[in-house]
């Protein structure tokens, strides 16, 4: 119901031109870079502009329309009960490269800080098992992000 709402006030309400269209696989891929933001009970502006970076760079958006997707997706994370939601979507939509990309922009998103706790390596983790990462790629994009020096 409050997204029915909140699609007729986009679309009647918003000027002609300027709304962009997201669809629900950019929202669950921003959602998860959200938690991963939220993981560690630390937000800290250096992940937020990772965030925003990540879900430009995944989807070719602008800056404006990558910060108006983060918000939607906050909004997401908000009613959210569990993240089955988000990685079901990505599961269905996204291709073994794409789901490659997403992790990658995942492990940016945690190391933004300089800094992976155990709350975020868990985390990760587990968003790789439900997503059907296998653990080479999950190995391989944490050390392309963080380097073999990087956090364990």
């Amino acid at each position: 119901m409050i997204d029915a709402i909140r699609q007729f006030l986009e679309e009647n309400l918003a000027p002609r031109g300027q709304k962009p269209e997201y669809d629900e696989l950019q929202l669950a891929a921003a959602a998860l870079l959200i938690e991963v933001m939220a993981a560690d009970y630390h937000e800290g502006e250096s992940e937020r502009a990772a965030v925003v970076r990540a879900v430009s760079s995944l989807f070719g958006l602008t800056p404006q329309d990558s910060e108006r997707l983060v918000v939607l997706a906050q909004e997401e994370v908000g009613h959210a009960t569990d993240d089955y939601e988000f990685t079901a979507r990505i599961n269905r939509g996204f291709s073994a490269q794409q789901k490659e990309a997403l992790i990658e922009a995942l492990w940016q998103v945690a190391y933004a800080d300089g800094d992976i706790d155990m709350y975020e390596r868990h985390y990760l983790s587990k968003l790789a098992e439900l997503l059907y990462i296998p653990q080479s790629i999950f190995i391989a994009a944490k050390l392309r992000v963080c380097g073999m020096t990087g956090p364990g």
